[in-house]
Formats: structure tokens, sequence, C-alpha cells
């Protein structure tokens, strides 16, 4: 091959990874000046499988289904091809340390719906984050496209908040993230291109031990908590209800997801 014809592959293919973000702040429906957060030293990851799935009867969510177990997330996904959307609305939960965890390990966990991730490198997500500092809980919206980093968003979250957030793709490389504060009558649109490119072949509820540098981050507490939302596949509006489930497992079992018809609940083990 010539070495012209490598360059622009090459330049193709780093404009492809240049990930970038607009955004627009609305309180109460009006349109609001909007600061831009700053990139933070945290990443959301596609899966991390660390075993085959599994069959494993749900009783509390009378469903018989696919199980996979990831050292990452905790949730559910719904797979096929034609995920163009998905929307999931959570609480923010309280957080407290693990046996062996101290404040100062900053323990922390996100909760997010996205696209793509489940079975492929490509990844659009927005949600919260939430993080032991200090011995108090600090929490933030956020957004993000693979491979970029996680980046925080200038929208209040506090313990306790209603959280609604709706990520769709646009097109194989751009797509938009709502979040939307219920409690407090806030809301943010981001407007993103470039990143690896999206498949939709799965959208996602999904409680994550994100990563800080190349390692997990310590993996706080939580009460259960629960996501509800659908998505749209080819055209049609589906729930959770027939999603593969994801539960979390490093050392041992620190999160199970169960259905109970479009309610997705993960519980910390």
């Amino acid at each position: 091959m010539k070495a012209a014809a490598i360059t622009a592959i090459l330049a193709a293919s780093m404009a492809t990874a240049e990930v970038t973000w607009t955004f627009q702040k609305f309180e109460n429906g009006v349109e609001v000046p909007f600061t831009e957060g700053p990139s933070t030293r945290f990443q959301s990851q596609a899966m991390i499988k660390v075993a085959e799935a599994r069959k494993r009867n749900r009783l509390n969510g009378r469903a018989t289904g696919a199980t996979v177990t990831s050292s990452n997330w905790c949730g559910a996904a719904v797979t096929g091809s034609g995920f163009t959307s998905v929307v999931g609305t959570w609480t923010v939960p309280t957080l407290s340390l693990r046996s062996g965890q101290s404040s100062s390990s900053e323990p922390a966990l996100a909760q997010w719906v996205g696209i793509d991730g489940f079975s492929n490198s490509a990844l659009i997500q927005g949600g919260t984050l939430s993080e032991i500092v200090g011995g108090g809980q600090q929490n933030f919206a956020w957004t993000e496209m693979l491979p970029a980093a996680l980046r925080e968003v200038s929208l209040t979250v506090g313990t306790g908040d209603s959280i609604t957030t709706n990520v769709t793709m646009t097109s194989t490389t751009s797509g938009t993230v709502t979040i939307k504060n219920n409690s407090r009558g806030t809301s943010l649109v981001g407007t993103v291109s470039g990143g690896t490119r999206l498949s939709g072949a799965s959208a996602e509820w999904i409680l994550e031990d994100f990563e800080s540098g190349s390692s997990l981050v310590p993996f706080a507490a939580f009460p259960t908590s629960s996501f509800t939302g659908s998505a749209v596949h080819s055209g049609t509006t589906v729930t959770p209800s027939t999603a593969t489930l994801i539960d979390i497992v490093q050392n041992s079992e620190l999160c199970s997801a169960t259905l109970s018809g479009s309610t997705v609940s993960v519980k910390d083990s």
C-alpha cells in the first residue's frame, strides 16, 4: 500500500476517534447559560465479561433468563440490532463503605443508560456518578462517548434526586444525551460527534464500577436501586422485560440484577 494511502487511512481513523460535545442547559424549560465541565480522570467502559451466559431462575422477577457476569456492569441489556435510543429513570442512592473500605479510598459507582458496549467496544451513554469523598457523598451528571473519557456536566445532582436520561443515536458517529433532574426541574442536552462507530447492537440500564486510570475504583455499597425505562428498536418501543441480566463479580459477587415486569432492580450482594 502506498504511503499516501496509509496516511489517509490513519488520518481518517484519528478523525473518527475525536469526540466533540456541545451542550444546552434548561431550568423549568427555559434555556440558561451553560458552563462546560472538565474532562475527568474517570472512564466508563464497555462491559468486561468474566463468565459466559448462564441460566438462572429469577423468582422475584417471575422470569427465567440469561445472566452474564461482569467485573464492571450490573443491570440489564436488550440486544439484537437496530437500537436507536434508550431512556431510563433512577434515584441517586446513598452510598456507604464496604467492609475493609475507608473514605480515603473514595468508593464510588455510576448509574447510566446507553447504546452499545455490551458486545462491542463502542458506547454512547449518560448518567450520574456518586462518590464518597472526605466522609461525605458527592454526585454529578456526566456524558461519554468512547474512546474519550467521561465528561462532567454542570447539572446539580443531589443524593435522593430522581434522574431521567435519554440517549439517542443519530448516526454511527453522533448522538444526543438528555439528562433531566426531575427533583429540581433542570435538564441538559449534549450533542456529540466522533468516537468509536456505533452499531446499535444493544441498549442498557446499568450500575457500574467504573475506571480511574487503568483500574476499577473501589466499588461503594448501596441500597437496592431500580431503573425504569424503554428503548427504541427498529422503530418499535421495547422494555427491559426480555433483557439479559448482568451481575458484578470480582473476587465475589458484589451486585445482582433482577427483572420485575419492565423494572430492572440492582441489589448489593
